[in-house]
This record gives structure tokens, C-alpha cells and sequence, in this order.
């Protein structure tokens, strides 16, 4: 029997065996295999964030619009190119530019701006007073601004719909079909600012007076199971709405800014307007850019959405959530508890369940045992640097990938192309590695070891 086991069994036994029979004639008698143990519970111990810069949601905005007209501009360059170098060569320009269709190229900027746009429109809000013309004024631009965008797209889609075939202007819809997959039959995640953008994280409960425009995120250190249980599912449907939009606006921004031009390009017309050409370029390489936009845009949206404060949140919920360990085997004779859902059961508890024997794990345990998806969030979030490891992973073997790539490309616009995308990448790890290096000096108070 391991060590932890037989220091448990020793304190469930003396506390029986002090606390006794009462027989028929004292009053009421004891369960044996009942013993309290709620009163070795202990608060969790939760260690003081340092404040980290973070990008605000339009200066964001506009950096991921930027990433996506970068990544389509080395799309065109990687399908358009020319040897206009060579003695004999009829091309006078580095690109074909005659061959990019322009309506299609004003609708994917258009199109993909949709996020800066209503970004910029939420944040400028003028005046508050519906008297004063300064909030008529700013109204009235939002609205003309918009009424732009929409006028706009119809007329670029209009022309891209005359200009190609009906096939190839069903690519243009085929994201809708994700959308409804991840979100279902609304538009809400489109406009409404608590899901679009990440709420903000508060070190101490806000007032409800103060939280109307957005859930302002907060941490409830309580010894309260039920309330712990409610903190825990309140922040479980929160990140999996960050990680839909997380997962949805990396690939709209992979596919409509490096694979709908390679769809579009498949064949074009030549100069004379009398015949078809086919295009010929390097399968494999842009096929690979398309893959390494998705992944760097996935790892823009993840620092963002996820950041230190949210995390830490995550973390101190989980510390006071724990988790139940399954005990197999027959164990008949180990003295137990009827697990309650009132208690807050300490460490290395066991209790009796309708789905077995557990055994508790964490400083303090409220989760129900047998229950999925307390055990996930407690596995995700209970280490505090797991979710930044594996960002910073990822994003090392990303940019180790690209410099390889680099010193093995021979083409100019391959050099080009690898050139700027690590570049983009290298904010990012930049970000992560500050994050890391301050989240590990920080979770030494609270571990007494680094965080690795």
C-alpha cells in the first residue's frame, strides 16, 4: 500500500475509533465506514500576477488584417511570378499582374476587413447622450461606413460571379458551412462584442452596475462547492466560445486569403482574350503556404484570446475544482466516505459513488467524481504553464520549420515568402516567451519550484 494510502487509513481509523459507537441507549450510532474529513480542507494558495502589456482588441485587428494582406500578397507572388531577369524573357515586371482578377482581389480585402471595421465602429462611441450631435454625427458614420462595405461587396461579387464560373464562385461560401458546423443557426457570434472579442479578466469580483456591455471575468476563492462547480461551468463555456472563434477566424482568414486566389487560378485567360492558358506553379509550395498561414493565424488568435490573466483564472478555478481518481480493484475493507456534494473534501480522500471508489487529487476536490469534464478541465488548467508550453512548442517548431525551409530555397520568391512569414511569427513567439519567462518567476510562490 503506498505511503500516502497508509497515512490516510491511519487518520480515517483514529477518527473513528475516537469518535466512537453510541450505543441504543446514548443515541444515535455512526456508519463505519463514515468518517468526516471535510474539516482538513484548506484554501488553495494563489500567487499575484504582474500586470503584462497586452494588445487591445483594434490595435489586434488591425495586426491580423495586415497578417492577412501579407499572406495574400505571397499567395499572388508564389502563382504570378516571372523570370523577367532573363535576356529572352517578354515579361517586364516581377508579377503577371494582368492575370490577378481585380473585383476578386477588392473582395477578399473588403471581405476580410469586416472584423477592423466593426472593431473600429464599437470602439469610437462619441457621445452617450442621444441629445448631443456629436452622437448623431459618429451614428450617422457607422452607418454610411457600413452601407460602404456592403455596396461594395455586392458589386466585387457580382463581377466575380459573371467573371467565373458558378463552381468556382461556391468556394467563396463553402465557410458558411463551417460557421453553422461550430455555432449553429445564428449570427450572434458575428457582432455581438462579449463573443467576437475575449471578455476581460478582474482580479476581484465587479459589480453588476459596472459589467452591462460584457461579462467581466472574475475568480470567487470560496469554499462553496456549489459555487465552485457553477465558477467552473460559467469558464468552460467560455473557452470553448474562444476557441470556436479561435479555430473559425484562422481558417476564414487561411482560405479566403491563400486558398480562394489558388482556387481562382486554376485557369485564366491570356492577353488576347481569345484563348485559355493553363497555369503552372509549384503544387506543393503553395499548397504548404496555405497550411502555415492557418497555423501561424491560429497561434496569433491563441496569444490573444488566451492571455496570462485569463489563464491564471483558469488555473485558480481548477486548484479549487480538483479531481477524482478511480481506485480499480476490490476494496472492501478500505475505510471510506458517501461522497457529498455539500463538502469540500481534501486531499487523498476516499469516497463511496454510485460510479465506484475514489480517491481525491488536488489540494481541495468539489468536482462530482466520474464526471468528464471536470476531469478536462482540471488536466488542462491545473498545471499553470501547460496551455503556454504548448503554444511555445508549436510556435519553436514552426519557426525552426520555416528557417529550414529558408536555407534550403533557391527562388526568389520562396526566400521572399518564408522572409516575412517568420517575420509575422516572430511577434508571436516574442509574446510567448515574455509571457513564459513571467508566469514561471511568478508560480514560484506558489509551487516553490519552476514550472517547466
Amino acid at each position: 500500500m503506498p505511503a500516502c494510502r497508509r497515512i490516510l487509513s491511519r487518520i480515517q481509523s483514529s477518527s473513528y475509533q475516537n469518535s466512537g459507537h453510541k450505543n441504543s441507549n446514548g443515541g444515535e450510532e455512526r456508519e463505519p465506514n463514515m468518517v468526516p474529513l471535510a474539516s482538513m480542507a484548506v484554501l488553495p494558495k494563489h500567487c499575484h500576477l504582474p500586470d503584462i502589456p497586452s494588445d487591445s482588441n483594434l490595435s489586434f485587428e488591425a495586426m491580423v488584417y495586415v497578417f492577412g494582406i501579407i499572406v495574400m500578397g505571397l499567395q499572388y507572388i508564389n502563382l504570378y511570378k516571372t523570370v523577367w531577369w532573363l535576356p529572352h524573357s517578354h515579361a517586364n515586371y516581377a508579377l503577371n499582374f494582368y492575370l490577378i482578377d481585380p473585383y476578386l482581389l477588392l473582395f477578399l480585402c473588403v471581405l476580410m476587413s469586416r472584423r477592423l471595421i466593426w472593431c473600429l465602429a464599437q470602439e469610437i462611441s462619441g457621445s452617450r447622450s442621444s441629445k448631443s450631435p456629436l452622437f448623431w454625427v459618429v451614428w450617422l458614420i457607422k452607418v454610411l461606413v457600413c452601407q460602404l462595405i456592403v455596396v461594395t461587396l455586392a458589386i466585387t461579387g457580382y463581377y466575380v460571379l459573371i467573371n467565373h464560373s458558378l463552381l468556382y464562385s461556391l468556394f467563396l461560401c463553402c465557410p458558411m458551412l463551417t460557421y453553422v458546423f461550430m455555432f449553429g443557426p445564428t449570427v450572434k457570434p458575428l457582432y455581438h462584442k462579449m463573443f467576437v472579442w475575449p471578455a476581460p479578466v478582474s482580479d476581484r469580483p465587479v459589480p453588476r452596475h459596472r459589467n452591462k456591455e460584457m461579462d467581466i471575468l472574475f475568480h470567487n476563492c470560496s469554499m462553496n462547492p456549489d459555487m465552485v462547480r457553477q465558477e467552473v461551468e460559467v469558464l468552460k463555456r467560455d473557452f470553448n466560445q474562444r476557441i470556436k472563434q479561435i479555430l473559425f477566424n484562422s481558417l476564414l482568414t487561411a482560405y479566403y486569403m491563400t486558398f480562394i486566389p489558388l482556387c481562382f487560378a486554376q485557369h485564366v485567360q491570356n492577353s488576347c482574350q481569345t484563348c485559355w492558358n493553363t497555369l503552372y506553379y509549384d503544387t506543393w509550395w503553395v499548397g504548404q503556404h496555405v497550411c502555415i498561414t492557418w497555423v501561424s493565424a491560429f497561434l496569433i488568435f491563441m496569444v490573444h484570446f488566451l492571455p496570462p490573466k485569463y489563464l491564471d483564472l483558469l488555473h485558480r478555478c481548477a486548484q479549487h475544482l480538483g479531481r477524482w481518481q478511480k481506485v480499480e480493484g476490490r476494496h472492501a475493507h478500505v475505510p471510506y466516505n458517501a461522497w457529498s456534494e455539500l463538502t469540500v473534501w481534501p486531499q487523498g480522500a476516499l469516497v463511496k459513488h454510485v460510479r465506484g471508489l475514489f480517491k481525491a487529487e488536488g489540494v481541495n476536490v468539489t468536482a462530482e467524481p466520474g464526471n468528464s469534464m471536470h476531469g478536462r478541465f482540471y488536466f488542462f488548467f491545473h498545471q499553470p504553464m501547460r496551455v503556454v508550453n504548448w503554444l511555445l512548442i508549436l510556435t519553436w517548431l514552426l519557426v525552426g520549420y520555416q528557417f529550414f525551409s529558408l536555407i534550403q530555397s533557391t527562388e526568389w520568391n520562396h526566400i521572399i515568402c518564408v522572409a516575412l512569414m517568420m517575420f509575422c511569427n516572430y511577434y508571436t513567439l516574442f509574446k510567448l516567451l515574455r509571457d513564459r519567462i513571467i508566469l514561471s518567476k511568478a508560480y514560484k510562490e506558489e509551487t516553490g519550484s519552476d514550472q517547466f
